[in-house]
């Protein structure tokens, strides 16, 4: 995260970086300008068409609804819109502007807000998709009765008050007595403890939380394949002997488990796997994403003379990274999953008969020829 109008300090979105960096004239950190800019205009187009598709889905598709996984997955489609949709907006038109703000002291503040809100509200909603996924493996006959609707949006619900908590603590008081905006730019007042604790706490502590998780999760998917690799072979010792037996050479010996029941096991378990695939891809993006900015976030929090050999607008490429993540999300796991994409498809299935119709409406002629 950022921290406050100390200009000596990291400010992630608005400390005048042109007037602190004389590459400011040179030809690649105008062409680093336009890329990020480009970026960060395709990153709000397809960001928020993929999470509000998403998140259409799940409202009026009941089957989705079904499955506990995809509130978690609806969550943080969710926290990708607002990252989308109101912190990005703003930090592109300060892009564009050598990060002047014209949109006043209150935009000022709701824009820092929505910014502490984003990156934590993701990554709590990453561990909770995390467990459920360990959940699933773990405990396959009892996670319907353990893991309901009601209880997963119970969750989401304590998840995002957690994150409300942590983004609006500068704003109930834990902040420096500065002005937000100054000389022309907005500023994060939040503390160097705070920024610190925000790292630390919403971020470092959740990767080393869902790395612990993963190794887990990978090692129940071991057990289980060798548990199969088991089966089949005592399936396949079975069914010699059957043949056999039927000879007349040995009794017959019946199988532990039947192969229909087998079929069925292996099925759930692949069902299973592959989607906690998805969610680990989806894992890995989000660190792959972040994990330069919230590193030298850190760093310059805790020491002050480093900030100054930082390269502002590297450091606004790698919030650019970070911003991307909000864009891929939908196309890791709800775009790979076959109930997501019934209802993609039979959502632009209507749009298009919708605009058929309406066009046959307006020109009825043109569609009778």
């Amino acid at each position: 995260m950022a921290n406050n109008a100390d200009d000596s300090i990291l400010n992630s979105s608005t400390t005048a970086f042109s007037s602190q960096s004389p590459k400011d004239d040179d030809n690649w950190v105008q062409g680093l300008k336009v890329v990020i800019i480009l970026t960060e205009l395709i990153v709000i187009i397809v960001g928020l068409l993929g999470n509000f598709i998403v998140l259409y889905a799940f409202i009026f598709y009941k089957k989705l609804r079904s499955n506990v996984t995809n509130y978690f997955v609806t969550s943080l489609a969710l926290s990708d819109i607002l990252t989308t949709g109101l912190v990005m907006p703003f930090h592109l038109d300060a892009t564009t502007t050598d990060h002047l703000w014209t949109h006043g002291e209150f935009m000022c503040s709701l824009y820092t807000t929505m910014y502490l809100l984003a990156v934590p509200s993701s990554i709590i909603n990453l561990c909770a998709v995390t467990v459920d996924r360990y959940l699933v493996l773990k405990m396959p006959f009892r996670y319907n009765s353990l893991m309901t609707p009601r209880r997963a949006v119970l969750i989401i619900c304590c998840l995002w008050v957690y994150a409300i908590v942590w983004a609006c603590l500068p704003v109930m008081g834990w902040k420096l007595n500065l002005p937000v905006v100054e000389n022309g730019f907005c500023y994060f007042s939040s503390t160097k403890e705070y920024n610190v604790a925000v790292n630390v706490f919403n971020f470092f502590l959740p990767m080393i939380f869902m790395a612990a998780f993963w190794s887990l999760i990978f090692a129940i998917v071991r057990q289980h394949r060798k548990r199969f690799q088991r089966i089949e072979r005592s399936l396949s010792l079975n069914t010699n002997e059957s043949l056999n037996s039927s000879n007349g050479d040995v009794a017959h010996v019946s199988s532990p488990i039947s192969p229909k029941m087998e079929k069925r096991e292996r099925k759930r378990l692949r069902r299973n796997v592959r989607g906690s695939r998805y969610i680990g891809f989806i894992v890995i993006l989000f660190y792959f994403c972040w994990f330069p900015y919230v590193t030298l976030s850190l760093v310059a929090n805790l020491c002050k003379t480093c900030s100054h050999y930082f390269d502002y607008e590297l450091l606004d490429a790698f919030l650019a990274l970070g911003f991307l993540n909000s864009a891929l999300n939908p196309f890791l796991y709800p775009f790979h999953d076959k109930h997501f994409k019934g209802a993609f498809k039979d959502t632009w299935r209507k749009l298009k008969n919708k605009t058929f119709a309406s066009a046959s409406r307006r020109h009825p002629e043109e569609v009778a020829l």
